[in-house]
């Protein structure tokens, strides 16, 4: 009976701790949107939705922010060189870091030889960035709030049918989500979705191991003036030194090209490349002054060859380790056969933590470089991701430039981020890498031909699930536009429009693809962001003329040339009946014969001054047609003439109304400030159509 009782007694304790247990586990937490990675898509999706009034969540693997920009330090800004003017959530981050260095009297301009240049210690990018969720949670922005969960990460997704509902963490968290949002800096969430995804060359799991860009495993040195400390000094060579000597050598030496990229470059050519402002050296410099630069980051010399396997937990880590024992050969070249032996890693950046010390510890690294391992960064810098096959795929031959510093071949008009570098590829770049239904070699234009892109909305949105968005390294693009939309300032461009897509999806109940473009443009164009890949430098950025300009050329209504906007020219009532048509496809042709050869259904012209013939014709009769056309002449159509201000606001009323009610001449004149009915400049029309669509 004793025993029996003993184990009624045990069986009933069992249960008990079972309900504590089960009591104990973490309830499912709900969200209006959930965010895989807080890397600079991820980070910048969080802030834009949570400023809209979103609850987000923002999951991060490891215990830095920042991504690519801190977390993996690579924190000199990758900007074409002809620059885009920074733009949306990407000026706001360069104007606050600009403060913070201008606060400690350094300069920003230290790096890749120019003094233009925006660079910044990686430490205070995570500060400035961590700054931003600090505001938003202390409600300066509304009601929106991101909770940030750090060392933790996405194993599952939840989903009824084709749309995505959730997460669930290793940690055991589930997180239902209106929106999910993968910014992580692989690609890891989409394998775990219904929607497709591309890695490498192929469609789906790459089980042929293709190649993907090198990625590199940085690391931030500085000087110490006052000697290394004896810990971080590298006293033997580490494993496989000699295996990278002879390459090391034909780059970079003492004795090498002090002013251009021709290898071997010297030590003060190599630091200027990714030269960092020094917050421990109370001295200023800039990019131009190679030899006072006291901190640098070793980003040229250790890229690293990676195949599809990298998307493999299983071979990840083993990869990323041999990774760092080539950035370690580097330290050691540096120190010895160059005889820098002032230099080594910087150990006030914040990398050495619990985290650093046993999630990302090597088993390949010996003991006596442990000290150095724990400052290296918390991730590396994973240049190719798992991509999205969404609604539209960006290809090299869209952003190709056809001259350096040129625009793009292809714009479009749910344009939501432009960027301006080359279609860079490290490695993987031979003829038999690329995805041959998307494009071919040919498509990459001989050099580094950098200049302004755009980037569509429809790149972001899944082909056919819902509940799901990409936002960062792995929007819907080819191989070849993802050596261009890798870098930080475009990647967190499109991460703030995938934030503020997610918003306006949450906020009217709809899914993402089911929300018009425009409405995105507007509040991308409120917060500062370029949409356009035509140079505007002649109208004032952020001001209501430059958004106007910024919509109507983006939805490509009105052309600009090199001469940029050209804002006070006044325009023809030829080039108004062209710039109506566009807007309101006053000539679209429905067969491709009609099509082709621009014939519309009119047997002879109303003007005699627009016969058959004319490239405005169509415009100009079906103009006629749909609303009366401003007097002229008796059968005259004048289409050199200037048109006045009244007269196309009653054009763009007569046919606007007809779809919007709401349209009146005082909201067509908005921020038009005339009087009488003088001539129609491009801003004033840009200005009048853009206020026909808000």
């Amino acid at each position: 009976m004793r025993k029996h009782g003993l184990k009624l007694a045990l069986v009933f304790w069992c249960v008990l701790a079972g309900v504590a247990g089960m009591q104990a586990a973490p309830a499912a937490r709900s969200y209006d949107v959930v965010i895989a990675g807080a890397g600079t898509g991820g980070t910048a999706a969080a802030l834009t939705a949570a400023r809209l009034g979103a609850h987000v969540a923002l999951v991060e693997e490891t215990d830095w922010i920042g991504g690519q920009a801190a977390a993996a330090a690579v924190s000199t800004m990758d900007e074409g060189k002809e620059l885009t003017p920074p733009s949306g959530f990407y000026h706001e981050f360069v104007d606050r870091l600009q403060a913070y260095y201008t606060a400690r009297g350094k300069s920003v301009g230290t790096c890749y030889w120019a003094s233009n240049t925006h660079c910044y210690e990686p430490s205070a990018i995570r500060k400035i960035m961590q700054q931003m969720i600090d505001e938003v949670n202390r409600g300066e922005y509304g009601q929106g709030r991101i909770d940030l969960i750090l060392e933790d990460r996405v194993v599952r997704v939840l989903a009824s049918g084709d749309t995505v509902t959730g997460a669930v963490t290793a940690r055991g968290l589930t997180l239902t989500s209106k929106i999910l949002i993968d910014a992580t800096e692989y690609g890891d969430v989409l394998p775990l979705t219904p929607a497709r995804y591309r890695s490498g060359r192929s469609i789906g799991n790459d089980h042929g191991k293709s190649c993907t860009q090198d990625l590199t495993y940085t690391l931030v040195i500085r000087k110490y003036p006052n000697g290394v400390p004896d810990k971080l000094v590298m006293k033997h060579e580490p494993p496989e030194y000699q295996k990278w000597l002879p390459r090391l050598r034909a780059q970079w030496r003492n004795d090498g090209n002090p002013s251009s990229l021709i290898l071997p470059i010297d030590f003060g050519n190599h630091n200027a490349y990714r030269g960092l402002p020094d917050s421990a050296n109370p001295e200023p410099y800039t990019a131009n002054q190679h030899e006072l630069i006291t901190r640098t980051v070793i980003n040229w010399f250790n890229d690293y060859p990676t195949q599809t396997d990298i998307f493999d937990r299983a071979e990840r880590k083993k990869i990323l380790c041999e990774a760092k024992l080539k950035t370690l050969a580097n330290l050691y070249y540096l120190q010895h056969d160059m005889e820098h032996g002032d230099w080594s890693v910087a150990d006030d950046e914040g990398y050495d933590t619990a985290y650093s010390r046993s999630e990302n510890s090597c088993p390949n690294i010996p003991a006596e470089f442990k000290e150095i391992e724990a400052h290296f960064p918390a991730i590396p810098y994973i240049r190719e991701s798992q991509r999205l096959v969404g609604e539209y795929t960006l290809t090299g031959g869209d952003l190709r430039r056809e001259r350096q510093g040129g625009i793009s071949v292809a714009g479009f008009t749910d344009s939501i981020a432009v960027g301006d570098y080359a279609d860079d590829l490290h490695a993987c770049d031979a003829p038999n890498d690329f995805e041959f239904d998307l494009e071919h070699l040919s498509d990459r234009a001989p050099g580094f031909r950098s200049g302004p892109f755009e980037v569509p909305l429809r790149a972001l949105i899944p082909e056919k699930v819902d509940g799901l968005l990409a936002a960062e390294k792995n929007i819907s693009e080819s191989r070849l536009a993802n050596g261009a939309t890798r870098l930080q300032p475009i990647t967190m461009l499109t991460g703030q429009a995938a934030g503020a897509l997610a918003a306006l999806a949450v906020r009217e109940n709809k899914q993402p693809r089911a929300v018009a473009a425009s409405q995105v443009q507007m509040k991308l164009l409120k917060m500062g962001s370029i949409l356009a890949r035509e140079p505007m430098a002649d109208l004032d950025q952020g001001m209501m003329p430059w958004k106007a300009a910024q919509y109507v050329v983006a939805h490509q209504w009105l052309t600009i040339g090199e001469k940029g906007f050209q804002p006070d020219v006044a325009l023809t009532r030829g080039e108004v009946a062209t710039i109506l048509d566009r807007v309101f496809q006053l000539s679209a042709l429905a067969d491709n014969t009609n099509a082709m050869y621009a014939k519309a259904n009119f047997e002879r012209p109303s003007f005699a001054d627009v016969p058959l013939y004319s490239p405005i014709f169509s415009a100009v009769e079906n103009w006629r047609k749909q609303a009366a056309i401003p007097a002229c002449a008796p059968a005259l159509f004048c289409p050199d003439e200037k048109i006045g201000v009244g007269e196309f606001v009653d054009a763009v009323l007569a046919l606007g109304a007809k779809k919007n009610p709401a349209l009146t001449h005082e909201v067509l004149r908005r921020n038009v400030s005339v009087t009488g009915d003088v001539p129609l400049t491009r801003i004033q029309a840009a200005m009048i159509l853009f206020n026909s669509v808000q």
